[in-house]
């Protein structure tokens, strides 16, 4: 074969019946790169077994009985998934299948050749032989950017992590890399809540992680039996493991560990009222900064909080949430004029233990999980005087 198409021959493993001496040397199973993409190749068949392939017409049925190949899923059985398909000939003493869209880099696969099928063919065993394409070899360069809440000491009554990563992420499976250690380094048993649907961003970089509420909530049986996830006065460990490979395949450059203590549970929720509003000056683009009580829930921060300007129309701008997750700042596209304008906030935005404004912290998780409830708004005047 023409070194310049730079062939290469996966590793194969054969799972046949052993031959005996006298038998004809076992039909070899292997995959081709070459400039049309990558094939499958079976070469060592007998001559009336490649004369018989060579009659068939290349989208013959009998050529799938014959030669198919499966995406390799460990653990699961290949009845009633379909064969991948593509174009079948004979070059020389080669059979060669092409399939119609590129095998993929890093993805496995199952060849199984099954002679029999063929009246040229005999009572042979079918042949199964496992593929890989590999992947180039590549650094890994994802790595976890933010753990929110930022700080070091955080409520027994935790409702959630926010992990955000460097590049979007593989999704499905996520749980099996993420662990909660106490101070002895002994994981937390069932600690979070695993979702089937896993909450992730539209960009594939945020993932959100929630405590299990059951453990959360004081007088309910998950917690009585269990105990509480966090417990006050302790130190515990968020370990995300280096295993967790980005869209690309990639894992993680390396483990990130976040250590923090457990203070009380917070049961207050938000009062507008607390909040410090520091006004911009006019006919400038200087920010709007808002001081909280205690730390805010990050992402929430995000969308739940505007600002809207004498007309009422909403102020268009860029945010920031800084120290702690205590101080909101919005600076607007253009300067501010003179005025009264409002700081508003949606009633759902959250402190870090899922206590919304007016309202402690409610068990239906899922409810909030999927925002169906309806939205209310408070606002809080601030006057942006002329110079």
């Amino acid at each position: 074969m023409n070194s310049t198409l730079a062939a290469y021959w996966a590793c194969v493993c054969l799972l046949a019946a052993p031959e005996s001496k006298e038998s004809a040397p076992r039909p070899v199973i292997r995959l081709n790169e070459g400039k049309r993409g990558t094939t499958v190749d079976v070469t060592g068949l007998g001559k009336e077994a490649l004369a018989g392939l060579a009659r068939l017409s290349p989208d013959a049925e009998k050529w799938g009985q014959v030669l198919s190949v499966y995406v390799d899923r460990p653990g699961k059985s290949r009845e009633g998934q379909p064969a991948i398909l593509g174009t079948y000939r004979v070059e020389k003493d080669v059979v060669r299948f092409e399939p119609r869209f590129p095998l993929l880099k890093g993805v496995r696969y199952r060849a199984v050749l099954n002679l029999a099928a063929l009246p040229e063919g005999g009572a042979t065993k079918p042949i199964e032989v496992a593929l890989l394409l590999p992947k180039p070899a590549s650094k890994p360069t994802a790595v976890v950017s933010h753990v929110y809440p930022s700080g070091n000491v955080l409520p027994e009554n935790l409702l959630k992590f926010y992990l955000h990563f460097s590049v979007p992420m593989s999704q499905g499976g996520s749980y099996r890399y993420i662990k909660l250690l106490d101070a002895k380094g002994v994981p937390v048993e069932l600690p979070f809540l695993e979702l089937d649907q896993e909450l992730w961003d539209p960009t594939g970089t945020r993932f959100t992680l929630f405590f299990d509420p059951g453990r959360i909530k004081r007088g309910l049986k998950p917690r009585e039996d269990e105990g509480p996830a966090l417990e006050e006065g302790k130190r515990y460990t968020l370990v995300i493991d280096r295993g967790w490979e980005d869209a690309e395949g990639n894992p993680l450059k390396e483990t990130y560990r976040k250590t923090f203590t457990v203070s009380a549970p917070d049961d207050t929720p938000p009062d507008v009222k607390t909040w410090k509003l520091t006004p911009p000056t006019s006919e400038t683009r200087g920010a709007l900064r808002v001081t909280f009580p205690e730390p805010m829930d990050h992402a929430l921060l995000q969308r739940m909080v505007w600002v809207v300007d004498p007309a009422g129309k909403r102020v268009a701008g860029k945010l920031d949430v800084t120290a702690g997750e205590t101080v909101w700042s919005f600076t607007p596209d253009t300067a501010w004029r003179p005025g009264t304008y409002h700081l508003v906030a949606d009633t759902q935005l959250e402190d870090r233990s899922g206590n919304s404004i007016g309202r402690p912290f409610e068990i239906d998780v899922f409810r909030r999980i999927e925002r169906k409830v309806k939205t209310e708004t408070v606002k809080v005047p601030f006057r942006v005087e002329a110079k």
